[in-house]
């Protein structure tokens, strides 16, 4: 809260940052939020904004959508000035329309620790006077409470709290004396929004009843009119608060749709660079890996075929001769027996590697789901590697 961190002492001298006896050690900085402008003539090509300052540093502009950021302390006061600027001129020719100062210690003693969206009435533009306490006390005071007394009259709407105050947890603190801290600015706020409800009420009674009357009816009609333009100025006030919060939710809502675009349009992107490289992996194997594994396969069991051939040739050898040469034909045998199992694993690595050859292509072609435009060439690249039989041409074979 804004007097959380000031030590209360009795003024003394001049108000002001600058009065004597003032500690600066204990300043804390606040924040200083211009809500709204009301009843204030200008052009359709003006607009208003705001200067604030501590009377020890530069004024520092602020407006509806930026806050000014002051270091106060117990004895400051933060004063603010209001000017209208016509679009497509100079600074220099800004015109003020009023302004407001706020001594933080008669700030703290009437409204809390700070002030919530609360309406002043504001002061004709002269040259700020912070020297006379009693005057200066006086005239916030006038601009705080009978502001509510003239619905007609120019003012605006103001919060000043400490920049460690966080509005959007009020309502969620479970600690009992945080929540009373806050009462204060917050009960403010309601009762003078309250008071200017009951005031334009009034304001358009008065109207309809005067239009009853039936005399004077020019004046009276005169009245009316101007009731009902505060009603519908109520009104639109209404609408555009409405209208701000909806504006506030869609951007909120937009922006959470663009972060969850931005996730999935870089997902697709991983999964395409994923798709792009497994294809290329599969033509490489398709198109260097494949033929080359067919090509062992055949030589392979070219290999095979000559063993068994020759192994065959001595057999009927062996079955035809004498000891010497049985005994020969028996070594010749025993040696073709080991190159023909050297084929044989030769012949199984190889047909190992054609199945696993085969399983990636169908994980690349087969992983993605049943159908499309792929399914044929799936199909065909089941008979990658063909059966040496089938290339041969000769029949199923008993193992040795």
């Amino acid at each position: 809260a804004l007097c959380a961190g000031f030590v209360r002492r009795p003024p003394a001298g001049p108000m002001g940052n600058g009065a004597p006896g003032g500690d600066r050690g204990d300043s804390r900085e606040v924040v200083l939020s211009l809500h709204s402008v009301h009843n204030v003539q200008h052009t359709p090509s003006e607009s208003y904004y705001g200067m604030a300052t501590s009377h020890s540093a530069e004024e520092i502009p602020v407006t509806s959508e930026r806050p000014a950021r002051l270091m106060a302390h117990m004895d400051s006061v933060l004063s603010v000035r209001i000017f209208l600027h016509n679009r497509g001129q100079p600074t220099n020719n800004d015109r003020p329309i009023g302004q407001v100062s706020i001594p933080i210690r008669e700030l703290i003693d009437t409204c809390g620790p700070g002030i919530y969206q609360t309406w002043f009435l504001l002061e004709p533009p002269a040259p700020y006077d912070t020297r006379s306490h009693d005057k200066l006390v006086e005239r916030f005071r006038q601009a705080l409470h009978v502001v509510t007394e003239d619905i007609h009259a120019s003012r605006i709407c103001l919060s000043l709290l400490e920049a460690s105050a966080q509005l959007s947890e009020w309502g969620k603190t479970e600690n009992e004396k945080e929540r009373i801290t806050y009462y204060g600015p917050l009960l403010q706020s309601h009762v003078q929004h309250l008071q200017f409800v009951r005031g334009y009420f009034d304001h358009h009674e008065r109207g309809e009843h005067r239009n009853c009357d039936g005399g004077a009816r020019k004046r009276v009609s005169s009245s009316a009119g101007k009731g009902v333009v505060e009603a519908d100025d109520l009104r639109s006030e209404l609408e555009r608060l409405q209208q701000r919060q909806l504006e506030e939710e869609v951007a909120h809502l937009q922006g959470e749709l663009d972060q969850v675009t931005n996730e999935a349009n870089r997902r697709i992107e991983r999964g395409n660079e994923s798709i792009v490289k497994l294809k290329a992996e599969l033509k490489q194997l398709r198109d260097e890996d494949g033929p080359r594994f067919e090509a062992e396969h055949r030589e392979a069991a070219a290999r095979l075929e000559a063993a068994r051939q020759r192994a065959s040739e001595l057999k009927a050898r062996a079955g035809g001769g004498g000891g010497g040469e049985k005994s020969s034909a028996v070594n010749s045998t025993e040696d073709g027996g080991a190159e023909v199992e050297k084929l044989r694993q030769d012949k199984l690595v190889l047909s190992n590697q054609k199945a696993a050859l085969m399983k990636m292509v169908q994980d690349v072609y087969g992983g993605g789901g049943g159908g499309g435009a792929e399914a044929p060439a799936e199909a065909a690249d089941r008979k990658l590697l063909p059966d040496p039989r089938e290339l041969l041409g000769t029949p199923k074979m008993k193992p040795l």
